[in-house]
């Protein structure tokens, strides 16, 4: 996904906002930009990136008619439009604006009242929840993206009061995401009540059958499925899920990596993060040995321990809990998940069939937990799946097993089983030469609301 900001500067300067520290360092003036080479920029990166979504900062500070053209041409570029915008300013033009342009609106909204203290401290008389209904009945696509912090979550009184608000979503079919406050002292929660209100929340939207993130995406993580770049693992100079179109024409990383300053885009993404990690016992700031690491990798290096990206997430306890809730789930209903796929960690695979495995295929790791539908052997640097001869030796040493190989450290890439593809014909083409009848099932859809 590639997010187009005109500019970075705000309207409501929310005290969590991790463009914070950048505004501080940084003149952001909202008419800084030259539109008509914007759009140019957008033309020719459109066969770069699946989609885009313009954002900032607040984009709709930019005025009516610029914000009109921008997502006209995006529908013009990939048949609809995307915007994530905090809605201060939505009217009835707006509005019309989004039907025209097929434009699927991400809100940034933590709860009526109170609940949004944090962002809304000087709109107060700003309903947000009647724009919602608004866009609704006017047939716009909408999601929301809520940040949970001591202003939503921090009493089981606030709690409740964000999951009534959450059933009155439900009933407009609204969903979204539910991102925890990180980076920001004084108003993110405890890891210890941070872990207590996701598990309520899982609980909740399970006994709802309310399909907010991260729970999908945490229970998708689990089966090997495409999921938020959260799970997916980063490259922080070459962030794969969101790239950013600034002012100047120039293509940068997500802005939770460009805290301090704009850096550089790196060419291509690589893998270092997640080598180092999963070979850095978790003691020192790593995940080797997790049990969950190929379904969580490390979670985002924006909020990596002492702010590097070397490190874990800081939010490890919360995440894990979470997937340990979930994978329970999984197994209760009789679902196969992929958590044991434990690439660079300790493999569950007996000692005896590990040690066969290092001698017929030096350098790879042994990841399957027995169940012949998950995945069995990943050599994070192999471009192709396993070789016959190879998998013939498998064959007979592991009888049931099935080999799933991936061309990268991240998730399960070929299963037979897997259709539609979401690859590209001409990389489907390529696959279908090296592992003739497979389906590529490794998926880098990303949707907008997901990554911000």
């Amino acid at each position: 996904m590639l997010l187009v900001l005109p500019h970075l500067n705000c309207n409501i300067f929310c005290h969590y906002c991790y463009e914070k520290s950048y505004r501080k360092q940084h003149k952001t003036e909202t008419k800084s930009y030259n539109l008509d080479f914007i759009l140019t920029r957008m033309e020719e990166l459109r066969d770069s990136y699946p989609g885009m979504c313009l954002h900032g900062g607040e984009p709709l500070m930019i005025g009516k008619d610029d914000v009109r053209r921008i997502l006209f041409r995006m529908k013009e570029l990939y048949g609809k439009s995307s915007i994530q915008t905090n809605g201060v300013l939505i009217d009835n033009d707006f509005i019309n604006i989004f039907k025209e342009c097929s434009t699927n609106v991400g809100l940034s909204h933590d709860g009526p009242g109170e609940l949004s203290k944090y962002r809304l401290y000087k709109f107060k008389n700003v309903n947000l929840d009647d724009k919602v209904r608004a866009m609704t009945k006017a047939g716009v696509s909408l999601s929301i993206i809520t940040v949970v912090s001591k202003a939503n979550a921090g009493t089981d009184q606030l709690l409740d009061k964000l999951k009534a608000w959450l059933l009155d979503l439900h009933k407009m079919n609204i969903t979204g995401r539910l991102n925890p406050c990180g980076g920001a002292p004084g108003y993110e929660l405890s890891q210890d009540r941070a872990k207590e209100v996701y598990l309520n929340l899982a609980l909740f939207c399970l006994q709802h059958n309310l399909k907010w993130s991260p729970f999908t995406d945490i229970m998708h993580a689990l089966q090997g499925k495409s999921r938020v770049c959260t799970f997916m693992g980063c490259d922080p100079f070459c962030t794969p899920s969101a790239a950013e179109l600034l002012a100047d024409g120039s293509v940068t990383n997500c802005m939770r990596l460009n805290k301090e300053g704009i850096l550089l885009r790196a060419p291509a993404r690589d893998y270092l993060r997640n080598d180092i990690l999963s070979q850095t016992s978790q003691e020192f700031g790593g995940c080797q040995g997790c049990q969950y690491w190929s379904a969580c990798q490390g979670g985002c290096p924006g909020m990596a321990i002492n702010n590097d990206w070397r490190n874990r997430t800081y939010l490890c306890d919360v995440w894990k809990a979470l997937f340990q809730f979930y994978d329970k789930s999984l197994a209760f209903c009789n679902i196969q998940d992929s958590s044991c796929n434990n690439i660079g960690g300790e493999s569950p695979c007996p000692p005896e069939l590990q040690s066969q495995l290092k001698e017929i295929a030096p350098g790879w790791t042994h990841v399957d937990s027995g169940n012949p539908a998950s995945p069995a052997l990943n050599l994070s640097a192999s471009p192709s799946p396993c070789p016959p001869e190879l998998q013939s030796q498998l064959k007979e040493i592991a009888p049931g097993w099935t080999h799933v190989d991936s061309g990268s450290p991240a998730s399960p890439a070929l299963n037979p089983s897997a259709s539609p593809s979401p690859y590209p014909p001409e990389l489907q083409s390529q696959l279908k030469e090296i592992a003739p009848g497979w389906l590529h099932a490794d998926s880098d859809h990303i949707d907008h609301a997901d990554h911000i």
